[in-house]
Order: structure tokens, then sequence, then C-alpha cells
């Protein structure tokens, strides 16, 4: 679960930048990167939640 959070902390900006570039061009390209960053925290976060929330039940 840790290692898919970190994974998207790379892949989605990356993700989000060439999609964006290709679509709309370099202000695009920032706008991806954003959103793409964005979204990673966000999954970071909710794995970062549950590991936390799994460790405190035992």
């Amino acid at each position: 679960m840790v290692a898919i959070g970190c994974l998207a902390l790379l892949i989605f900006p990356i993700l989000g930048l060439i999609a964006g570039g290709l679509y709309a061009g370099r202000s695009g390209a920032e706008w991806g990167a954003a959103i793409g960053f964005a979204l990673a925290l966000a999954i970071s976060g909710a794995m970062s939640w549950a590991l936390i929330k799994a460790a405190h039940r035992r």
C-alpha cells in the first residue's frame, strides 16, 4: 500500500504533464502536472491513513 502511494507521487504528475502538454501546450502541461500532483498527494494520504488505521487495530 505504501509503495502505491509513493509511486503515485512520481507517476501522476508526469502523466498529467504529458497529457496537458499534448492537449493544451505549455500552460496545459503546468496545469496537468499540478492536478496530477494533487491527485497523487490525495492517494498517498489515503494510503497513509489506511496504514495508520490498520496499525491501531492491533
